[in-house]
């Protein structure tokens, strides 16, 4: 359980850092995440590279194992977290007009993470809600 934590965790915190010089075809990405959460990471980079935007700052995360599948010897896990994002920002990365973020705050998010071929965990699938989502 502690390794597929660790895929979640490392998957925002990989995001993070690719967004500093946006590039959604960067390797870090693929490291934690796989299928649908790959896929959502690149394009979330991706508009925001398009648009001339970078990130800024980390998101705090609290991860919560909520199942186990199977129970006896897991292969999948759900986690449900609560990822404030009030320490990170977008920002406009080349000249242009100035760029106004939304803030940032506690939201909902429920993944996925499963047991890859080679051993490893990452991430399959994950929804992020809107801020102010967590109780």
């Amino acid at each position: 359980m502690k390794a597929a934590v660790g895929a979640y965790r490392g998957m925002w915190d990989a995001y993070m850092r690719v967004l500093v010089a946006p590039d959604p075809d960067s390797p870090e990405l693929a490291r934690y995440a796989t299928a649908d959460a790959l896929q959502t990471l690149r394009n979330g980079v991706r508009q925001v590279r398009d648009q001339g935007l970078k990130g800024e700052g980390k998101f705090v995360l609290s991860p919560h194992v909520t199942e186990l599948a199977p129970a006896s010897t897991p292969t999948k896990i759900e986690i449900k977290d609560c990822v404030n994002t009030a320490k990170s920002r977008i920002v406009r990365a080349s000249p242009g007009p100035a760029y106004s973020d939304k803030p940032g705050g506690p939201s909902l998010c429920l993944a996925t993470v499963e047991r890859q071929t080679d051993g490893s965990w990452k991430v399959t699938s994950f929804g992020l809600h809107e801020v102010g989502t967590c109780a």
